[in-house]
């Protein structure tokens, strides 16, 4: 069976753009989100640099024997280097294209990405575009957001009810483009048979929560089903933002 994955982005109800931009490639064993960042500032810009970046990067790194841009880090495996550079270039494209059309000098995006190696994946994102991994005994958001309200919980400050209607909900401490020092944070974790990874934009976890999200895709008969029906789910409650989201389940091939 190998993977299996849906993807689908939508405007939402509020926005009359989409700024998100997606790539779920199951040959490649890539999945990307991206949500720009900018308005009228062309977020929509950024974000496509995002996933033509990520995917030009990681097919140009299948082979080992390469040339690498940046100092390699050994603490990471090869996936998680590839994943890491290819934000870090993500970031620079973006910065080149502002340098080249100075109207666009806000303009900025979150990313995450899961590149798979078997059952076997590795995480990269920046901003507070999220991933889940469901299962039978739930959801677990195994990426932190890099918000203020991410920090504000973290400390103890804000619970995390609190955090969602908080009117600083959406603002964020870390950006592609948006210049200064990027962390970019990258882990490594297996996927069972039973679980599903899930990454999205805010425009979903902002309208639905969590428990909500898994009741949605355990009753849906199919993965395909499940992000129509979780981006409908979004739209119901207010779409307030774009919406985007990839499932993505992994099964041993039959012998």
């Amino acid at each position: 069976m190998g993977i299996r994955a849906a993807g689908m982005t939508d405007v939402g109800c509020v926005r009359k753009q989409n700024e998100d931009s997606f790539l779920a490639d199951p040959e490649l064993g890539l999945f990307v989100v991206a949500d720009g960042l900018g308005g009228h500032a062309a977020g929509e810009v950024a974000s496509r640099i995002v996933v033509e970046t990520v995917a030009r990067f990681v097919g140009e790194t299948l082979e080992k024997d390469r040339t690498w841009p940046v100092e390699y880090d050994p603490s990471l495996s090869y996936d998680g280097n590839r994943l890491k550079v290819a934000l870090l270039m993500s970031d620079q494209a973006i910065a080149e294209d502002i340098r080249r059309n100075p109207e666009r000098e806000t303009m900025g995006s979150t990313v995450v990405a899961g590149l798979f190696h078997g059952p076997k994946i590795t995480l990269a994102h920046v901003g507070d575009s999220r991933a889940y991994i469901l299962g039978p005994e739930g959801i677990r958001q195994v990426t932190r957001d890099h918000s203020w309200v991410a920090e504000q919980v973290a400390n103890g400050i804000l619970t995390p009810s609190e955090a969602r209607v908080h009117p600083f909900r959406n603002v964020i401490t870390q950006a592609l483009g948006n210049g200064g020092d990027l962390d970019v944070e990258v882990q490594s974790l297996e996927l069972s048979k039973s679980e599903r990874l899930l990454l999205c934009s805010d425009g979903l976890s902002g309208m639905i929560g969590d428990k909500q999200i898994w009741d949605i895709v355990e009753q849906a008969s199919d993965i395909q089903s499940a992000v129509d029906l979780l981006i409908y789910t979004a739209k119901e409650h207010g779409g307030e933002d774009n919406i985007t989201v990839i499932l993505v389940s992994w099964e041993p091939e039959k012998v």
